[in-house]
């Protein structure tokens, strides 16, 4: 496969993936939380917004809505990438008690089952990044921006400015904003556990909505450059574990690039036997519309692209081997995963 190879038609990043249903606690009830079309609603909660406007009033909070307002938050975040599952033989090892734990100082990890090769297994995972963007949209800008408003009419917090010219010497004030910064990773690290813990079909379906976000067309494509390094190990952590399904590869001899020019990217093999080593260049958006469906390899082929959907019927191009062309394929979902289509 070479650079050559138009692109195809493009299609939502989320069209080849079904709804998803999850049973969460939300108070001293059961309730719903449904993805589709690459949103999370909370079924049981039709007046999501008005809740939110309460609870920044000081009314109660929804777990619910708690959890699909985190889950905006988190839909750009790179530590989905770097934390969420690389293959379906990954699993999360965390419960409610771990949950609940998190909640004390200290970091908290998630490990994974290891994959084949001894030379490329994931390892527990520190959770430490960036905070937290801004809330989930449950409707209309106006709703947020009086959310917002409400919000920023409490207490004033304070700024790195006055740290650096009044406050400089206040070691209170410091241990002050140092607690506060805590607190707020401790919430955050939370959070996105809480979210990972929805399970396996939430946990793709998360990251294929950040590297939609991180993608050509997303709303962080602008800074993909800047992210580079931690793009190329998403990539290489899920195509790993797809070569060595696909070819029998040693996941170690994966080396992944990002492709971001025209057409699908870029697949070589080299080497003999135990040696044979897989070069690739894929676009960030594979993630997305190809992995997070569960269709790196289907019928013996690498997906690269998926062109057209008609569920459970869908049509994507795969590649037989290195340097061959992308063919199009029709797959059938079924309840084991992917098979060619009749």
């Amino acid at each position: 496969m070479n650079a050559t190879n138009p692109s195809p038609a493009r299609l939502p990043w989320w069209a080849a993936l079904p709804p998803a249903v999850a049973d969460v606690p939300c108070g001293e009830q059961t309730h719903r939380l449904r993805w589709a079309e690459g949103t999370l609603t909370a079924i049981d909660h039709p007046d999501a917004e008005g809740e939110l406007v309460l609870a920044a009033l000081g009314g109660e909070r929804s777990d619910c809505v708690d959890l699909v307002e985190a889950w905006g938050r988190h839909s750009d975040d790179l530590e989905v990438l770097a934390t969420g599952p690389r293959s379906a033989a990954d699993e999360l090892a965390i419960g409610p008690a771990d949950l609940a734990g998190l909640r004390e100082p200290g970091l908290g990890w998630v490990a994974y089952a290891p994959l084949a090769s001894a030379r490329f297994k994931t390892r527990p995972m520190l959770l430490r990044s960036r905070m937290s963007r801004g809330p989930a949209r449950f409707g209309p800008p106006g709703t947020m921006a009086r959310i917002a408003a409400i919000r920023a009419s409490g207490p004033a917090r304070v700024s790195s400015v006055s740290m650096g010219r009044s406050a400089a010497g206040s070691r209170p004030l410091r241990r002050l904003v140092m607690a506060d910064q805590a607190e707020r990773e401790r919430t955050r690290r939370t959070e996105l556990l809480s979210l990972l813990a929805l399970g396996p079909a939430f946990q793709w379906r998360l990251a294929g909505t950040v590297a939609a976000a991180w993608a050509e067309g997303g709303s962080r494509a602008a800074e993909q450059h800047a992210a580079r390094p931690a793009l190329i190990a998403a990539l290489t952590g899920r195509l790993a574990p797809a070569a060595q399904a696909w070819l029998g590869i040693d996941p170690g001899r994966v080396g992944v690039s990002l492709h971001d020019d025209e057409g699908s990217g870029r697949l070589a093999l080299s080497g003999n036997g135990d040696d044979r080593r897989l070069s690739a260049a894929l676009p960030i958006g594979w993630l997305a519309s190809v992995w997070a469906a569960g269709l790196a390899v289907a019928a013996g082929h690498l997906v690269v692209a998926v062109t057209e959907v008609a569920w459970p019927d869908v049509t994507v191009l795969g590649v037989p081997e290195p340097g061959a062309d992308p063919l199009v394929l029709k797959v059938r979902a079924t309840g084991s995963g992917w098979e060619a289509a009749r």
